[in-house]
């Protein structure tokens, strides 16, 4: 299963179309690096660990910090972790859906910013084995220090995978970007996504914010979805049709809500502003 090139490699021909899918609760059903936390974590450390959630939810901590803590509290045994990860159950019309995306010519990019490590084989095992992916590195046996972040910002450090950056990456090769998520990261790829499919914290932040969705609880309900909307017009089939598209459905350009041009350069936790 391939790393997502930086600059992704696309089709020239076939619905021009982007589908980016968060992996923890949204391809997998729950997010793997808490189910990991909650089987290895005694009783002190879990009221540290909610603490820390607490933190990163309201602002007060990056992903690179919480992960760096998640990775120093987990056993130092790569085997027994994979083994654990793998016991999480994936939603199973996944693999349906990616085949409905790529029968359309559209290309779906698995884009994570979780503990990373499971992704691809947990993926493997479900059948998905050639998906690019856009996660943080970890050698997992070496804690905070372990981790990289080949897909992070170039000048901010607050998140591991820039989710935002993978959102534009697509959008700038003249794609229409279709974002599939869960949780409280996701939001820095909806803010500028030009279809958003969300549930749970990601729903809420929508709501809270404004921004349209749809809603969804599993692949199938996405899938069906978009069999009918490329039968209707409402997604365009090749590029010819893309002009057409964005005069009926284009969305204004938002204004950032994370990264430098908000918090400044070179931080490691959110700044004061959107987010």
């Amino acid at each position: 299963m391939p790393p997502a090139p930086q600059v992704p490699i696309l089709p020239s021909d076939g619905a021009p179309i982007s589908v980016l899918v968060d992996y923890d609760g949204t391809i997998s059903r729950r997010d793997v690096g808490g189910e990991l936390l909650a089987r290895f974590l005694d009783a002190s450390e879990r009221s540290a660990e909610q603490r820390v959630d607490a933190a990163y939810d309201a602002g007060t901590m990056g992903s690179r910090e919480v992960l760096g803590w998640d990775m120093d509290k987990l056993p130092a045994d790569a085997a027994r972790l994979r083994d654990a990860a793998s016991e999480v159950p994936h939603d199973e019309t996944f693999p349906a859906f990616v085949a409905a995306v790529r029968t359309a010519g559209a290309v779906v990019e698995v884009v994570s910013d979780g503990l990373g490590f499971y992704v691809e084989s947990n993926l493997a095992r479900h059948g998905a084995t050639d998906l690019p992916v856009a996660t943080n590195s970890n050698v997992v046996t070496g804690g905070a220090a372990g981790l990289s972040f080949p897909y992070g910002h170039r000048s901010c450090f607050v998140c591991g995978t820039c989710k935002r950056a993978r959102v534009f990456a697509h959008q700038a090769a003249d794609r229409i970007v279709m974002f599939v998520g869960d949780g409280t990261s996701d939001r820095f790829a909806a803010a500028h996504a030009d279809l958003v499919f969300a549930k749970e914290s990601l729903a809420r932040i929508c709501r809270s914010e404004g921004w349209a969705f749809r809603e969804w609880d599993r692949f199938a309900e996405i899938e069906a979805w978009w069999s009918a909307a490329l039968r209707s017009g409402e997604l365009p089939r090749e590029r010819a049709e893309l002009p057409a598209w964005r005069a009926g459905h284009g969305l204004a350009p938002r204004p950032f809500i994370c990264g430098p041009e908000v918090w400044g350069e070179g931080r490691t936790t959110p700044g004061p502003g959107p987010r």
